[in-house]
């Protein structure tokens, strides 16, 4: 084990974090209906077709707008989209998906490979992607307290996400955050989405597992964390929790999904973690694969945006601090601006406004 890992260990045990993000794209319709995607101030299943209800003969069309802007993501990720890439069914039964499957991308994802860089725990860090894949979300089930049903909105059916799954390469609750942060930054420059948390925009799944070995740790996933603090925090319980029941030796980590309390501040067990072959996967057989050509992604390229490191470099070498920069990346219309300046204006002068 290196010593750059060593630094990372608590009690002898290294976290291990992966993490899950689904990210909405920028898009005026759903993925495969042509209803509008903003659910955002409008009544429940309102927004709904017979293509999001599942109705029998219903078939999707694919919105060309998210596969631009899949494109956009993956050079935002530093890598290239893949040239052929195709669509299938992932089943699960919930009340909130009426058609008992989902439209994903199972073997043949629309991005392979790419990293996001970071700096966490005084350390620079490059994050590695496993993949990033387009899919349809599904729809919202509420369980009102102390009422024994529960309500489901289907606005947010067939609404397009692009899921994006990093490697195994987080070892700190303030690393997680740091990465969640800078996904989030490069998904809004993009222009791939708007990124509002507060509006579940982006949602983080983590992955956490401890281990003294060089073998993964039996790994827990907290679903649907919606800030970057909840992640750092929800990262730090886990590792705590699992080093505990781990030094007890009275139980084992199980495998599980957990969820969040925000109140408490800790995750709490809700199911057994389900693995790929039990959704029972094969290809969705009414979307044709989607094959890119050089002169498509060419298109889309000269099209991309700066991204924050852009605005980094540039400000490099203006003798600002760290966190000046920090505050000037976050405020995306002020970066984009003071980057312009850079091009074209006296040192002087740009740090003066930066400042």
């Amino acid at each position: 084990m290196s010593n750059t890992l060593e630094k990372f260990k608590i009690n002898g045990y290294l976290p291990t974090i992966g993490i899950e993000c689904h990210v909405q794209l920028k898009t005026k319709s759903k993925l495969f209906a042509g209803v509008s995607n903003d659910a955002h101030l409008v009544k429940p299943n309102t927004l709904i077709s017979h293509i999001c209800m599942g109705m029998p003969g219903a078939l999707p069309v694919l919105n060309q707008r998210a596969v631009d802007l899949a494109i956009f993501a993956a050079f935002a990720l530093n890598t290239e989209p893949a040239k052929f890439s195709k669509f299938d069914r992932k089943h699960y039964f919930y009340p909130d998906l009426p058609k008992g499957y989902q439209i994903t991308q199972f073997d043949e994802p629309i991005i392979l490979g790419g990293n996001v860089q970071i700096n966490a725990d005084g350390i620079d860090q490059t994050i590695s992607i496993n993949r990033a894949h387009l899919e349809e979300d599904a729809g919202k089930s509420t369980h009102p307290e102390g009422k024994d049903y529960s309500l489901v909105d289907l606005n947010r059916a067939g609404t397009p996400l692009l899921e994006i799954v990093s490697e195994p390469e987080i070892h700190s609750a303030k690393a997680a955050k740091a990465y969640a942060h800078e996904l989030y930054l490069l998904m809004r420059y993009s222009g791939v989405s708007d990124a509002d948390l507060y509006q579940g925009n982006m949602r983080f799944d983590v992955n956490v597992s401890v281990s003294k070995t060089n073998e993964l740790g039996t790994r827990t996933e907290t679903k649907n964390l919606n800030s970057f603090k909840n992640v750092e925090k929800a990262v730090e319980f886990e590792i705590k929790r699992q080093i505990k029941l781990l030094e007890d030796g009275n139980q084992p980590i199980v495998q599980e999904t957990r969820g969040w309390d925000d109140a408490k501040q800790k995750t709490f067990s809700q199911r057994s973690k389900e693995e790929s072959h039990d959704y029972r996967y094969f290809p969705e057989p009414d979307i044709p694969p989607i094959v890119l050509t050089n002169d498509y992604i060419n298109k889309i390229k000269s099209n991309m945006s700066i991204l924050p490191n852009d605005i980094r470099g540039a400000l490099n070498k203006y003798g600002l601090t760290k966190s000046t920069t920090d505050t000037i990346v976050e405020n995306m219309v002020a970066g984009k601006f003071i980057y312009d300046l850079t091009k074209n204006s006296d040192k002087s002068v740009v740090k003066r406004i930066a400042n």
